[in-house]
């Protein structure tokens, strides 16, 4: 199965990410996939973390999400990552919104609070020496 994204038309305005933090969400993120293809198994879902890091990159990049974006950044079937976007929404880790280019169309993002979460797990894990390969720069090498 393809996992491939579309790419949304609209931009955000804001961008707060921190480069070290957002090339090791890349980082995790790329690996997850990775490995799913060398195990070749659906052993591995973790949707809501995938979906987390997703926001968190998109975010960085300055990319609006999509509920269909988010649910094929998931990498579950479209029921559970809908079952998950309502998850995150009721814990207050994302939001829903309206484009405003096309009212049919939902926009998912981080609050604050689940951009502080997120960024507090990814520091946590760069001080534990998860992202030893990421520079100060932002990039790994």
């Amino acid at each position: 199965m393809s996992w491939q994204r579309e790419t949304p038309t609209l931009r955000l305005v804001e961008c707060d990410i921190d480069a070290p933090l957002l090339a090791f969400a890349k980082a995790q993120y790329a690996f997850r996939r990775r490995r799913e293809q060398i195990f070749g198994l659906d052993i591995f879902a973790e949707p809501a973390w995938d979906m987390l890091l997703d926001l968190y990159i998109q975010r960085g990049e300055r990319r609006a999400v999509s509920v269909h974006s988010l649910c094929i950044a998931a990498a579950v079937p479209a029921t559970t990552a809908l079952r998950w976007i309502g998850k995150l929404t009721e814990l207050g880790l994302i939001e829903r919104r309206r484009a405003a280019s096309d009212a049919r169309v939902v926009l998912l993002s981080l609050t604050e609070a689940g951009l502080e979460t997120i960024e507090r797990c990814l520091r946590s894990a760069v001080a534990g020496g998860l992202a030893a390969g990421v520079t100060k720069q932002g990039r790994q090498g």
